[in-house]
């Protein structure tokens, strides 16, 4: 195995979401051996090095191609079954943007000459099938059941004997059953957008190197997901996407503004709702979030705020909170506001000939209004029903992680409806991201 070589990107930000409904998979259906411990999408390989090239070689190899690429967009969407080269495999698909799609192509056509690949997909790279593998290896008959139950076709078939399986796997499947909570969780097909930051170079089951998209370098040992070095990516990121803003950039002309689900002070939302920011530094998080809404809102401005505006017992108070923010604020009351905001259940809003609805959850719409509604409290959690904009169902999710973090102006909203009702497209988009394709 050690003779064995894989360049994958492995999931950031979406990761701790993809991992719980792996385990939650596992647990299930008893996959503890099969499944994917370290969720990823593979670049190129399994693959040897040519005889004569040194890991150092590869390293250098693709170096030459990665620093002329920034982070590569992706988004993880649905399930799929196909057979792989050692049985069946259960994935997420993925839908690769352009630069995910030209990163793959470049480095396949550096690494051809110098390795032997082992994926069939390899020497034909604009066909390549990108995935995040939930399970592997397994038999055709177990692996049509799994994929029927979890994906609503009918019950899964029997399974075999549980098996012997690694120490991290069998401990994190063994407290899924512990917590009751857990037990009946419900598997429902993911839709989240990710972004990938790194390259990351396995040797075996060990990593050798990680290229770092944004800082432009090889890093060294212990710079993981929980260190500085990680963090400071997410900042060079935030900043270069628009999700954290430096310079006031307050539109004029008196148009609201909308935004849902900061969620300050709550640092399980990072996890939760694969948040651009460090798990352990929800200061860092509120500090964002709060300058980003000053940087649009003038103190003049109408606010819409459509609920949630903090959670947990460590987080600062909503009257201290409110003091931070710009603008005249009609909060909507969301299922963890307290009674001191004076929060509204909804409101109507007639702008630009649209008939507006403002309430925190969809679901709390009259069944007899015909206009668009505009919610939070999905955040980024079912895409697939609750994107940005659904023009089939005239529904707005402003929820921070949908909008990039910062209030949106109903002015570009409208802007939105209207060059989409002209040349009646009515697809509907994903999320409100500058790099999503």
């Amino acid at each position: 195995m050690d003779e064995m070589y894989l360049v994958e990107i492995r999931l950031g930000m979406t990761k701790w979401r993809v991992k719980e409904t792996i385990f939650t998979i596992a647990t299930r259906f008893r996959l503890e051996n099969f499944i994917e411990l370290h969720p990823h999408v593979t670049l190129f390989g399994p693959m040897s090095l040519n005889e004569g090239i040194s890991p150092q070689q590869l390293l250098d190899t693709i170096e030459h191609i990665a620093c002329r690429y920034d982070p590569v967009a992706f988004t993880i969407d649905g399930w799929e079954l196909r057979e792989g080269i050692h049985g069946s495999v259960i994935a997420f698909p993925v839908r690769p943007s352009g630069a995910l799609k030209s990163l793959t192509t470049t480095i396949a056509g550096v690494l051809a000459p110098i390795t032997y690949s082992y994926n069939m997909w390899d020497a034909c790279p604009g066909k390549k099938w990108f995935h995040v593998t939930v399970a592997n290896r397994l038999g055709p008959k177990r692996a049509a059941g799994v994929f029927s139950d979890i994906t609503g076709g009918g019950k899964a078939l029997p399974q075999p004997e549980r098996v012997r399986c690694g120490i991290f796997s069998r401990f994190m499947c063994r407290l899924q059953n512990v917590l009751p909570w857990k037990k009946q969780r419900q598997i429902r097909p993911l839709t989240l957008d990710e972004t990938g930051f790194r390259i990351t170079v396995m040797q075996g089951d060990t990593i050798l190197a990680e290229y770092d998209l944004v800082q432009k370098r090889w890093l060294a040992g212990g710079d993981g997901h929980a260190s500085r070095s990680w963090q400071d990516t997410l900042a060079v990121f935030r900043q270069r996407s628009g999700f954290e803003l430096k310079t006031p950039c307050q539109e004029k002309g008196g148009a609201p503004f909308l935004i849902a689900d900061l969620h300050l002070g709550h640092a399980n939302i990072i996890r939760y709702c694969s948040r651009p920011f460090l798990f352990s530094d929800v200061a860092e998080m509120d500090r964002v979030l709060i300058e980003n809404w000053n940087c649009v809102v003038s103190p003049g401005s109408r606010v819409y705020y459509l609920g949630d505006l903090r959670y947990g017992k460590q987080a600062p108070g909503a009257r201290e909170l409110q003091k931070k923010l710009n603008g005249d604020i009609m909060f909507i009351a969301g299922n963890h506001d307290e009674a001191e905001l004076a929060a509204v259940p909804s409101a109507l809003l007639d702008y630009k000939g649209f008939r507006f609805l403002m309430v925190h959850d969809p679901a709390d719409t009259p069944p007899d209004f015909s206009g668009w509604v505009i919610h939070g409290h999905h955040h980024n959690n079912d895409l697939r029903h609750f994107p940005f904009i659904n023009f089939d169902e005239r529904r707005i999710n402003v929820s921070a992680e949908v909008t990039g973090y910062v209030p949106l102006s109903l002015n570009e909203i409208c802007t939105l409806i209207q060059s989409r009702q002209l040349v009646g497209n009515t697809s509907p988009i994903l999320v409100k991201h500058p790099y999503v394709d």
